[in-house]
Parts: C-alpha cells; structure tokens; sequence
C-alpha cells in the first residue's frame, strides 16, 4: 500500500476539530504520517490536535508569506511530507471511514480524487436547506467538478506542476495544472465526506461572493458563471464576479 501523508492546516477551528480529528482518528492506520498546520491560532486548536494524536507533526506559523494563507499551508505540508500520496484535508470535513476506494482509482492519468461533498444537515435550519440544495449540481451548466476540501494527490503529479500555488484557489488551479500536464482529477460519489460548519446567512453571501471572484480568476466566461448561478440560485456568484473584474481593471489602469 502507498504511503499517504496527511496535511491539514488549522486557524482557529476548535469548534470543528473535535468531530474532524475523531473521524480522521478512525483512519490513522491507513496513514504514514499526519501533519498539521497552525496558522495563527489564537484559540485551543493546538490543544485538541496533541489530545487526539500527540505523535503527529505540527507546524506553527505565525507569518504569512503568500497572499493566500491557505495555498501557503498546504505547499508547506507537501515540502514537509514523505509520503508517495499527499491527502489534503480541512478542519471542518469529517473524513471518510476508507480511504482504499480512492486510492485504488490513483492510478494512470488520474493525479487528484475527491469524494462526494455532502453538507451536514443536522448542524443548523440553514444547514438542513442546503443539504437538499447542493442537488441542484446535476444539473449545472458547469458540471459537478471534483469537490475541496478532502483530496488525494499523488506527488509525483504535484511536484510536476510545482505544486500548490499562490492562490485564492488552490485546488481549482492544480485541476488545471493536471489538465496541462495530460492529467485529470475525479469525484468517487460512493465514498463520501461531510462538511461540518455551521452555515449562516452571512457564510453563505460570502462564500457565494468568493466563488464569483474564483471564477473571474480562473478566466471563466461572464455568461456560462451567470447561467450557472440562475441554476442554482446563487446570485451572489455575479456580484463576485463582477466585482472583482472591477477590480482588476482598476489596477491595469493604475499600472
């Protein structure tokens, strides 16, 4: 069996992490390392992570160096890990109870696989809406990419495209850097992931507003984002988007 190296950075997620590293602690025979990543934390996050696995290695940073904290901790975790697969996995994701089924589809042109991305509905009303509103993917004119959060990644594929880079992201990117390359990343729907925060009208404008910014900065068109986003009722994807092409021009004109 390959080796997988475990990275996962942390801010401030004590909320989360009992439930998270519970479930990772059900899979810790099926990893060669576990690595976290704290990044700033000012809460008991540091704590909860030596309670539940006091032999893992912990990196403490107190610095950001790149724009985008969470592509920094990663590419952190990748040049301090050993294993032949990287798995990357955020702070309030449940993880899945075997990782063999995703392991066994690594192979070939296949660089990145994902499983199914399911809200958990028990977390809160706004929680229990979404949940039933994530179905609305099927039938996106973007399709139903492999999801973030929880991945596998073999490092051979990683360290070809050189890894993770600096941006808002990252994970979206290395999808593109593996198509460049002749590689694909893929969602296994029978194993599956659950995502634990607690969803609130205010996270969920904002990440609306943030997935609106990925898109323009991954060049996607104005017209398949706004298709997309009368789908699945996500209108705060536009303003995104809109905005930060404003954005973006008002820096070209600076310069």
């Amino acid at each position: 069996m390959r080796k997988v190296s475990l990275v996962m950075p942390i801010h401030n997620e004590e909320e989360y992490l009992p439930k998270s590293l519970k479930s990772l602690k059900e899979i810790e025979d099926q990893l060669s390392e576990l690595i976290f990543i704290l990044d700033r934390c000012t809460d008991n996050s540091e704590g909860l992570v030596k309670h539940w696995f006091p032999n893992a290695k912990i990196i403490k940073k107190n610095v950001s160096g790149w724009r985008n904290s969470l592509a920094e901790n990663f590419q952190l975790g990748l040049q301090q890990s050993k294993g032949e697969v990287i798995c990357t996995m955020d702070a309030d994701i449940a993880a899945p109870n075997d990782l063999d089924k995703l392991l066994q589809e690594l192979k070939g042109d296949v660089a990145s696989v994902a499983p199914r991305w399911v809200t958990c509905k028990s977390a809160s009303r706004l929680n229990w809406l979404y949940y039933y509103w994530e179905k609305t993917r099927s039938f996106a004119p973007l399709g139903q990419a492999p999801a973030g959060g929880f991945r596998l990644i073999r490092r051979d594929c990683l360290e070809q495209v050189d890894g993770f880079k600096d941006v808002i992201t990252q994970e979206t990117q290395l999808d593109i850097d593996f198509r460049s390359s002749g590689y694909k990343s893929i969602s296994v729907d029978d194993v599956t992931i659950y995502h634990l925060r607690k969803f609130s009208f205010r996270t969920a404008i904002k990440s609306q507003i943030y997935s609106g910014r990925m898109r323009r900065n991954m060049h996607m068109s104005f017209w398949r984002v706004l298709g997309h986003s009368l789908l699945r009722l996500r209108f705060f994807v536009v303003y995104g988007y809109v905005s930060e092409y404003i954005k973006g021009e008002s820096t070209s004109k600076l310069k």
